[in-house]
């Protein structure tokens, strides 16, 4: 009797201990993943980056044109004039370009080329389909003593090709500051945003293009 409740005294404590200062410990609620709803919520909401942002789509006369000088020291008008016309007609050959892309004209006395050029242009692609437009400009190079100014200009696309109601714009309908670009300046609608992103890369792709072979070919 005596060992039951000196037992009993020894374990008191213990029961005392464990009911008082133990507990489970709260780490508070476990945090929900977002939904599909909240994750387009939040792809809607990006911020447009600056290079696609209101004012990169130039206009002249109400057309959409980017013009740019690429200056080439040392080179005569007569030097650029044979180099902007082989860099044309080497880039006529690519790949991505449709049998329609072409050197439409030449003048030799003023030293200029224009070029009609019509491409793929990829918006994405996957396992099952590939979505794309051919993206249709023009190139007007005019070469002068250290200097070739070029512009892009008359753009259209044609989309939804080989489909029963295929899709022809002008770049004016498609990626104008007002036409692509929402009212507050926020954000890009998603058709229009593709093709003037889409059109925004080429180009700087295109002049980099230019730039490279014309200084290039002066080393």
């Amino acid at each position: 009797m005596k060992t039951f409740i000196l037992l009993a005294m020894l374990l008191m404590p213990c029961a005392s201990w464990a009911q008082s200062e133990w507990e489970i410990p709260d780490f508070g609620e476990k945090e929900q993943p977002a939904s599909k709803k909240q994750e387009a919520t939040k792809k809607r909401s990006k911020a447009i980056l600056p290079q696609y942002n209101i004012g990169a789509v130039p206009e002249v006369d109400g057309k959409v044109e980017w013009s740019k000088d690429i200056n080439v020291s040392g080179v005569n008008a007569e030097a650029l004039y044979e180099r902007m016309l082989k860099i044309t007609t080497s880039l006529i050959k690519e790949k991505k370009q449709t049998a329609n892309s072409r050197i439409s004209a030449v003048n030799k006395r003023e030293r200029i080329i224009a070029a009609i050029m019509e491409e793929e242009m990829v918006f994405s692609t996957s396992s099952f389909a590939k979505d794309f437009a051919h993206f249709r400009y023009s190139v007007i190079a005019e070469c002068k003593d250290n200097c070739v100014n070029i512009r892009l200009c008359r753009m259209s696309y044609k989309y939804d090709i080989g489909r029963t109601e295929e899709q022809s714009y002008t770049a004016e309908e498609m990626i104008t500051d007002t036409q692509a670009i929402n009212k507050k300046g926020t954000k890009m609608f998603r058709t229009n945003g593709k093709f003037r992103t889409g059109t925004i890369d080429r180009v700087a792709e295109l002049f980099l293009l230019f730039e490279e072979k014309l200084t290039s070919a002066a080393e």
